[in-house]
């Protein structure tokens, strides 16, 4: 596959990093657990990508890259004792498989741990700069997160609201992968602006297809409980967007009764279903992924021709079939 030489450099550098390291059993088997290859690690290799793309070597951004595939499945364990979600990649989560004190210490050391490979491997000229992008967007992933729990507390929530959200909690992690890494490469002010638009409409784009898929794949594909959102009453896209083009008194019961409870018991995931393909808003929410993806696709074109933005182009391909 065009990407198996990115993720192999990946893989093989978190690999050694964990098995050099004295953390307790207790920390290091959920690091380990969590951290398993398997994954697409879409957000290294966009690390790695990036700094091939304004003329670096991919090699340049091992270390940035690993460190951003730790921030993220940190987020991934928290997030999961938020939500009490019981499954990820279709195996248990951490704090199921083990407790949630553990999953709460493991996600804290893994932080900690993607720090301290930035600040030992990181040339001296390019640290502060890519300090600061983890760290923006560290404090950004967490902001999204926080919003994302704020509108369980609230009775309506925009679409402005929403794409801020997900900008925040899931496009931000592409952007620093992308930032960083052709900041590593010696890019220009210029191609880091166009790969930063680049990551940004594919993370919105990205979140918004999660959305459908939640109500639309099956978990074996999706790895988790189908309608999950539905269930823990995330304000998603669908449901926005259900609740302001509704008018059958069959419809708006049923969203009144999401909205007051904060979700839906499992069995009525078919009927929301039923409701949402009806309503159209299936349909316009995978037309404005799309809408983002091609702006992405835009963003790209105007990087210098090279095998790196060739496979940014089947990235882009790539998130835009994906099943789960």
């Amino acid at each position: 596959m065009a990407f198996t030489k990115y993720v192999e450099l990946i893989e093989s550098y978190l690999q050694y990093s964990l098995q050099h390291t004295n953390m307790p059993v207790s920390l290091i088997e959920p690091f380990t657990y969590i951290m398993a290859p398997g994954g697409k690690r879409i957000r290294p290799v966009l690390c790695l990508l990036a700094a091939e793309a304004v003329g670096g070597k991919p090699e340049q951004a091992v270390t940035a890259g690993a460190a951003v595939e730790i921030l993220h499945n940190f987020t991934l364990v928290h997030d999961d004792i938020m939500d009490r979600s019981p499954i990820r990649r279709g195996n248990p989560t951490v704090h199921t498989k083990w407790d949630d004190s553990t999953a709460i210490l493991t996600g804290d050391v893994m932080m900690a741990f993607a720090y301290r490979m930035l600040i030992s491997s990181i040339p001296a000229q390019h640290l502060h700069s890519v300090l600061q992008s983890f760290t923006k967007g560290f404090v950004e992933v967490c902001e999204g997160q926080a919003l994302d729990i704020e509108f369980h507390k609230r009775d309506t929530v925009s679409v402005a609201e929403y794409l801020e959200m997900i900008e925040k909690k899931t496009a931000r992690l592409l952007e620093l992968s992308v930032v960083i890494g052709a900041t590593l490469g010696g890019g220009t002010d210029a191609h880091i602006e166009l790969l930063r638009a680049f990551a940004l409409n594919i993370g919105i784009a990205f979140q918004i297809q999660d959305d459908v898929l939640d109500l639309t794949a099956n978990t074996h594909e999706l790895g988790k409980t189908i309608g999950q959102d539905i269930v823990e009453g995330k304000k998603t896209i669908l449901i926005i967007r259900a609740t302001e083009r509704a008018t059958k008194p069959e419809h708006k019961e049923l969203l009144q009764q999401f909205w007051q409870n904060n979700g839906l018991p499992v069995d009525k995931v078919p009927t929301v279903r039923t409701m949402m393909e009806e309503l159209g808003v299936l349909t316009e929410a995978r037309a404005m992924a799309q809408h983002y993806f091609t702006n992405a696709a835009q963003d790209i074109q105007q990087l210098p021709p090279s095998n790196a933005r060739d496979l940014l182009f089947q990235v882009i391909e790539m998130l835009n079939v994906r099943k789960k």
